[in-house]
């Protein structure tokens, strides 16, 4: 017995991925690879007690769905300690999904130079 499959081809996989840009997706590979250099710190508290650290960190990364009291406090912290902070246009869940975790983390901290700098840039040119 052969299986017949309807004939008709469906875009719906357009509306669920959309066609991301170049810089977009740089900066999906960018958080991977920081992620496998063991170059980030997840989490909201714990990206605070590394912020104490002088010099640490190096840059600061909300998801877009971050409440307006984690925004504030991460706000304020990175001014106190002078780090550049960036609203990504990436949600929790699928940052989590970026780094491998089950969970949606709305704090990200980068402690490499190099990544933190490659990262603003692209998300600069979005």
């Amino acid at each position: 017995m052969r299986l017949q499959f309807p004939r008709k081809c469906t875009t719906e996989w357009k509306k669920k991925y959309p066609v991301l840009s170049n810089n977009d997706t740089r900066v999906r590979g960018m958080l991977g690879l920081a992620m496998r250099a063991g170059r980030v710190i997840i989490g909201t508290e714990q990206a605070c007690i590394a912020l104490k650290k002088k010099g640490k960190v190096k840059l600061v990364l909300l998801a877009s769905d971050a409440s307006a009291n984690t925004k504030k406090k991460m706000t304020v912290k990175c001014e106190f300690y002078s780090v550049s902070l960036i609203e990504l246009t990436i949600g929790s869940a699928e940052l989590g999904g970026l780094l491998g975790k089950s969970y949606g983390p709305m704090t990200l901290a980068l402690t490499d130079e190099g990544f933190a700098r490659e990262i603003a840039k692209a998300c600069a040119e979005i």
